[in-house]
């Protein structure tokens, strides 16, 4: 097993933790490989039309820069998530743990 890996957020089905995450999604970038969708389809679903993903329940930051999506979850199962990030080819997915503020994936 890879030392880089924050065991806090592997998958324990005895304790049952919650954690408080946030995803942050640029579809500009994504390339439709999918494996958002595969990984973690409770938070993404891919376009019928250009198959890109979308974040289920996203909200699409407001500013100059379209197509940056954002979604706070509360999760038992962080490992979907972190997968799906760690997994995105073009790699625009990112995952913030909202208890420490840092980015914890990719």
């Amino acid at each position: 097993m890879s030392q880089d890996i924050d065991m806090r957020y592997e998958h324990d089905r005895k304790e049952n933790k919650i954690f408080k995450l946030r995803i942050v999604y640029n579809k500009n970038g994504c390339i439709s490989a999918g494996h958002c969708a595969l990984s973690d389809p409770h938070n993404f679903t891919l376009d019928d039309n250009d198959f890109k993903g979308i974040l289920v329940d996203g909200k699409e930051q407001a500013g100059p820069v379209k197509g940056i999506w954002i979604k706070d979850i509360e999760t038992t199962e962080p490992h979907l998530i972190l997968n799906a990030a760690k997994t995105c080819t073009p790699k625009v997915i990112a995952v913030i743990d909202l208890e420490t503020g840092k980015r914890i994936a990719p």
